[in-house]
């Protein structure tokens, strides 16, 4: 999956509309100019030659030069520098959609069709139905212009330590979506679980209500939960992308919203091959917590 994506990937840039030549010297270079500079990125070679020269460079571990920043700047340390700001702005994204949809995925499969699980309900729906950059700036709106409590947009100093008052906002923009679907499919397996034989049958035995809940339901519930949080690892991670544009976020989504303006294809193919290895091994880990989640897995 993993070659497939990199060569649909290292097709695309190249087959997108635009010039890196043009871009670097202008409109205004001679035709000669801009055949040299091609030929100097070596644009000018068939797309398997360059792609097999890029593999090769990845083996080494040369992700090659940017071709709109300074000349010679690597890619690996400016996708670097930037993932080390947009991978915590993804975690705390998880760990708010997380916290706060399974408690409600719990309570609401507990207590179907109750005015409780109506309420949640459409809170979650609301969640998966909103986009992310329209709730970024209706959160901006708010929080920011009206009432004055967190900055607008930004990182904080770099350089200056954590500031956590610049996370609250993108982290929320980012984590609504994965906590309305999240909420849904929480309910939707408590549900399922609170019906089969097998809590009957505790329930009849006379366990105490809670701890079948605790150690029975919730388990197998997360089964399906467990699936949506490794895909939407990899789908926070491509969101960020909106969310990091929308509060002028300097991580890696900002870097490739000016890397694809600017025809910058190495940066571009590196930042999109990273986010589809981190989706695929994400797919694999849920595979893999199936079977401690669910024995029958396990044992075939």
């Amino acid at each position: 999956m993993v070659v497939v994506l990199s060569f649909v990937i290292f097709a695309a840039v190249r087959y997108a509309p635009g010039d890196p030549a043009v871009t670097r010297l202008g409109m205004e270079a001679t035709r000669e100019a801009l055949e040299r500079e091609r030929e100097d990125l070596g644009l000018n070679r068939p797309i398997y030659v360059q792609y097999a020269i890029w593999v090769g460079k990845l083996f080494r571990g040369d992700m090659g030069d940017s071709l709109a920043y300074s000349a010679g700047y690597p890619v690996s340390s400016l996708v670097w520098e930037k993932f080390k700001r947009t991978i915590p702005l993804t975690l705390s994204a998880m760990l708010v959609g997380v916290a706060v949809s399974i408690p409600m995925g719990i309570i609401a499969g507990l207590r179907p069709f109750s005015w409780l699980d109506n309420v949640i309900s459409a809170g979650s729906l609301f969640g998966v139905a909103a986009p992310s950059f329209w709730v970024g700036l209706m959160l901006i709106l708010l929080f920011a212009v009206q009432l004055g409590w967190l900055p607008t947009s930004g990182y904080g100093p770099i350089g200056q330590g954590f500031h956590w008052q610049y996370f609250i906002l993108p982290s929320v923009a980012l984590g609504i979506q994965l906590m309305g679907a999240l909420t849904r499919y929480m309910r939707s397996g408590m549900l399922d679980v609170m019906s089969s034989d097998y809590i009957r049958t505790a329930r009849a035995k006379g366990i105490p209500y809670r701890l079948i809940v605790a150690r029975h339901a919730i388990k197998n519930a997360m089964l399906s939960v467990v699936t949506v949080i490794a895909l939407d690892f990899g789908a926070l991670l491509a969101g960020a992308l909106v969310t990091e544009t929308v509060f002028r976020w300097p991580g890696v989504g900002l870097l490739l919203v000016d890397a694809i303006q600017a025809r910058d294809y190495a940066i571009v193919q590196m930042i999109v091959l990273i986010t589809s290895v981190v989706y695929v091994s994400f797919n694999l880990l849920a595979d893999i917590l199936y079977g401690y989640l669910d024995p029958r897995i396990r044992y075939e």
